[in-house]
């Protein structure tokens, strides 16, 4: 069943290699629109709107001439410019010299996306790529040491919803650039939209910038396709591992099932999701929904391995375990904790995979048909490798000690999915995006310079040192 679902997804990896998105043939050519925006603006910042207004009518005209050229590349685009050029020729009508330069820098960024074709077409295929992403992570540096704020919030706004489209490029080099861009990106949102701090912005961006640059000009081979799967699915498989070792031990082959049930249903959904962006969507569309799958399936996992930690701690005293067994007979595990384990196994399976999906989806076209294949097969070989050596160990630990690793590699993986969990929902805008320049960043155990994810953080190491503490002292008093 698994062996079918690893072909079925390099199946699905070849569909979207052979997949060509509609040829661009046009000449994307805004030279003129460009220079007249420019200038534009450049009277703006002297205060002389009249010439300004004066320089946009070129802007308008080359629009009225190339609108449905526009259109037929890309219509949301195309609506994007459409606003834009309204917005500023309102702002011209009522002498508001702010709008005339936040809309007439917004009016150029969209034309220079247009220019690099750093948007998604009709097709919903994107040419983004990592020197395009670099590009734009300069054009929003500039607007930065312009003190264009509104205009750079958007840019920051626009980097993150077309992160997805580069980040399988940068996870496959180096998962400390990819961490720490996912960490910049939070963070040049939270300083952009704090008055105080606005100015440490363009530092930021250079550090993202200096560190991906080396990265812009990969060439991939098997090892790369190999790679993705081993980064992505290791803590998912420790979570699985632990899972089906406890049930092996404890003699509940029913639970056994329902925790493999899991894990395939949420390979099922990786492939099914992946499959869809492939063929429907591309990963820049999907890039908001996927940030949010693995910021809610992170905080929801957390919460219930934090209790299953505690489970497992609890049961480490040998007599206790003996007893428990006795009590349940051969059933050893309720109903409802079977559920929850496959529930479990279930999110820490989406949430890796639906990355793995997408990250090789980025991947596919810059490795021939058969590269792919036989990275893909060579690291899900490797995962299903060190799945079975850590089941067979796992059943051979004494019974103390399985109890202990297992309850601190569960924990130490609630840690951590909490803080990538709120990071990411951060990143898709449902948190604040807030920080705090005291608190520590450790890409590690998922840390990141924000109240919201080192609190719940905090709280759990603190209840965790607490239920260490506690029953060592309860068991010095028995």
């Amino acid at each position: 069943m698994i062996i079918g679902l690893i072909f079925f997804i390099i199946s699905g990896f070849l569909i979207g290699t052979s997949r060509t998105a509609k040829a661009d043939t046009e000449t994307r050519d805004v030279t003129v629109p460009l220079k007249s925006a420019k200038e534009a603006l450049q009277y703006v910042q002297s205060n002389q709107l009249k010439k300004a207004e004066e320089r946009f009518e070129k802007d308008k005209e080359w629009w009225f001439a190339n609108k449905q050229k526009v259109k037929n590349s890309s219509l949301d685009l195309a609506q994007q410019i459409d606003k834009q050029i309204a917005d500023v020729s309102l702002a011209f009508v009522n002498d508001d010299q702010k709008q005339v330069k936040d809309n007439l820098t917004a009016l150029t960024t969209s034309l220079e996306n247009y220019k690099i074709g750093a948007f998604t077409d009709n097709q919903g295929q994107t040419k983004m790529n990592l020197s395009i992403y670099i590009t734009k992570l300069k054009a929003a540096k500039t607007l930065m040491q312009n003190k264009n704020w509104t205009a750079a919030q958007a840019a920051v706004q626009d980097l993150q919803q077309q992160w997805l489209a580069v980040e399988g490029d940068v996870v496959s080099q180096s998962q400390k650039v990819y961490t720490d861009s996912e960490r910049n990106l939070v963070v040049l949102d939270a300083y952009i939209k704090d008055p105080a701090k606005q100015d440490r912005a363009a530092d930021q961006i250079n550090q993202m910038i200096a560190e991906l640059e080396p990265l812009a000009d990969a060439h991939y081979s098997w090892m790369d396709a190999a790679l993705i799967p081993l980064r992505e699915g290791l803590e998912a498989l420790l979570v699985v591992g632990a899972l089906l070792t406890f049930a092996k031990k404890a003699g509940a082959n029913k639970s056994r099932n329902w925790i493999i049930g899991g894990t395939v249903a949420g390979l099922l959904t990786s492939v099914i999701v992946g499959s869809i962006v492939v063929i429907w969507l591309s990963a820049a569309a999907f890039g908001q929904n996927n940030t949010l799958i693995n910021g809610w399936a992170g905080v929801i996992a957390s919460a219930m391995m934090l209790y299953v930690s505690y489970w497992l701690h609890s049961n480490s005293d040998i007599a206790k375990w003996n007893q428990y067994i006795a009590n349940k007979s051969k059933q050893a595990i309720t109903n409802g904790r079977m559920v929850s384990f496959a529930f479990i196994a279930y999110l820490a399976i989406v949430r890796e995979g639906m990355e793995t999906v997408i990250f090789l989806i980025g991947m596919a076209g810059r490795m021939s048909a058969g590269q792919m294949t036989v990275g893909i097969v060579a690291g899900f070989g490797v995962l299903a490798l060190i799945a079975f050596l850590m089941i067979k160990v796992g059943v051979r630990l004494p019974l103390k000690p399985f109890f202990i690793i297992s309850s601190a590699i569960v924990f130490y993986l609630c840690f951590k999915f909490m803080g990538s969990g709120i990071h990411s929902l951060q990143l898709a805008g449902v948190i604040p995006s807030t920080v705090n320049d005291h608190l520590p960043s450790i890409n590690a155990f998922s840390i990141f310079p924000s109240w919201y994810s080192t609190l719940p953080q905090a709280i759990f190491l603190v209840a965790a040192i607490f239920v260490v503490f506690y029953k060592q002292f309860r068991g010095k008093h028995i």
